[in-house]
């Protein structure tokens, strides 16, 4: 498990607090735009959170443990729409908070301009989380215009620790995930070494974390949970996109022949 470092860790305990509601009041962001960065763990002790920051906390917890399963057709179209960086490109999840046993299904829909919208249903306690039912797949044709629906299978599963900061005056969230390990439908896996995932996420505007991370030299990076660990995965995809990323930060991969 990647560990974030002791500075980083007292930054964010001494933040004050903000309830999951007040995020959701304030920086809820359900249509926003995201920036993604991939950076050494070690850089986190260097990353300056301002006065308007406030630390999501839950039950006296602040970093909480998260699992995705990711849907896609056999073929991988939904993958490939995003490898291909075609327009209303969309995936479809199950994410479960591990902390509250709360799982909610979710469509993640990106547009030409590049701007993600997020539509969300929460599931009934024990619902089988690895497949579709009528009713979750109903959610999706009302989400997205596709012939796909049907099609969506169980890809992958991935976990990891998030720390969730909402800042207040920007009306922007960052969040920092860590120990990113992703699993097939057949057991294999693989994870992020000795890195974390930060994004800022905002109506637009660049945020006070995005210009700490340039001042660092850490520009966005392509990247996408789903698509660069199925890309390590299922080494035959197309993964151009993720090229220096999947080399720098996942050890490169493998081509099928």
């Amino acid at each position: 498990m990647t560990a974030a470092g002791p500075g980083f860790a007292r930054a964010v305990g001494a933040l004050p607090p903000i309830s999951l509601e007040a995020v959701e009041a304030t920086a809820g962001l359900q249509a926003r735009f995201d920036r993604k960065y991939i950076l050494d763990a070690e850089l986190l002790d260097r990353l300056a959170l301002g006065a308007s920051c406030r630390a999501l906390e839950i039950d006296g917890r602040r970093r909480f443990r998260y699992e995705t399963v990711y849907f896609d057709t056999p073929d991988r179209r939904l993958y490939l729409d995003t490898a291909h960086r075609r327009p209303n490109r969309f995936k479809v999840r199950v994410r479960t908070y591990v902390d509250s046993d709360t799982s909610m299904l979710e469509v993640k829909r990106k547009d030409r301009r590049g701007k993600t919208e997020k539509g969300r249903l929460e599931l009934a306690p024990g619902c089988d989380r690895r497949q579709l039912d009528s009713s979750m797949r109903d959610f999706v044709d009302a989400s997205v215009s596709s012939n796909l629906t049907g099609q969506l299978v169980e890809t992958i599963t991935t976990s990891f620790d998030r720390s969730t900061i909402a800042d207040l005056d920007h009306g922007a969230r960052y969040t920092v995930d860590l120990g990113l390990v992703a699993a097939g439908v057949d057991g294999r896996t693989v994870r992020l070494e000795d890195a974390v995932v930060v994004e800022c996420k905002s109506a637009g505007r660049t945020t006070p974390l995005d210009r700490t991370l340039w001042a660092l030299g850490i520009r966005p990076a392509p990247m996408s949970k789903y698509c660069t660990t199925l890309a390590m995965l299922e080494p035959s995809l197309p993964a151009n996109r993720w090229h220096r990323t999947l080399d720098r930060y996942f050890g490169g991969r493998q081509r099928s022949a």
